[in-house]
């Protein structure tokens, strides 16, 4: 009674500033209404963020620093093979020293060492000049039920100069990393070719495969020495027998 009676005694000017000072605190709890909603949302997201963290870095160590053990599918290990280029893609060339032609004999030579002497059974991509695009030899090899692949290519540089070997892996994985190191390590003792190092590489027949891959570059073309040594059926057969040693100590220490 004495509020309404406090009320009915206010000047018309005092009931209008009462309203608006009403108003005022209304306006002041929705906006903190408002704050307290969106640091919710705020937390909410961070939350799902720091999930989508956690959730990743679980994968990425699971598929890029788990087991480097190579396992075999049916007991024998089946080794896919690529002779990089073939047919008119030639790749790279140093007078009559072609890269399709070279890989393609290395990788033949690989497949007897691989086969007769140790065992394993190969699935060459090519056995002849043909070409084969990018998604055609990815498609070849994840249908072959193959253990690991091997892709052999030539180096170029416009440095005339640079030489070696330089193997590639498929990145995040410590299997294929460990396969390339086991590669370049046997092919640069047993050819004494200068050591290129082990890298990642992003090439589709390594990164798009669903095996422990590796790309290995035997040398450089643009090196006319090199270009002449990969030309030649021994040293091929050197090449071809460091990375056959490569991929045994690789296998054999699964």
């Amino acid at each position: 009674m004495e509020r309404n009676e406090r009320e009915r005694q206010m000047s018309p000017a005092e009931r209008r500033r009462r309203m608006e000072a009403k108003k005022r605190r209304q306006k002041e709890r929705a906006r903190k209404k408002r704050i307290r909603m969106l640091i919710l949302i705020g937390m909410g997201a961070a939350a799902i963020a720091l999930i989508g963290l956690i959730i990743f870095g679980i994968v990425k160590l699971v598929s890029g620093s788990g087991s480097s053990e190579i396992t075999s599918k049916s007991g024998t290990f089946v080794i896919a093979i690529d002779p990089g280029h073939g047919g008119e893609d030639i790749g790279q060339s140093n007078g009559d020293s072609v890269e399709k032609n070279i890989t393609l004999a290395i990788c033949s030579k690989l497949k007897t060492m691989l086969e007769d002497q140790l065992g394993y059974q190969v699935i060459m991509l090519r056995e002849e000049d043909l070409r084969l695009s990018k998604e055609e030899r990815v498609q070849k090899v994840n249908e072959s039920q193959a253990d690991l692949l091997v892709s052999i290519h030539c180096g170029y540089s416009e440095d005339a100069g640079i030489s070696g070997s330089v193997s590639y892996y498929k990145t995040d994985s410590k299997s294929s990393k460990d396969l390339a190191n086991k590669i370049q390590e046997a092919l640069v003792e047993v050819s004494s070719t200068a050591d290129g190092g082990v890298k990642e590489g992003n090439f589709s027949i390594i990164s798009n495969t669903e095996i422990p891959s590796v790309l290995i570059e035997v040398g450089y073309l643009s090196n006319f020495e090199e270009a002449s040594n990969l030309s030649d059926d021994k040293y091929q057969s050197t090449i071809a027998r460091g990375i056959a040693t490569g991929i045994k100590n690789k296998l054999a220490k699964n």
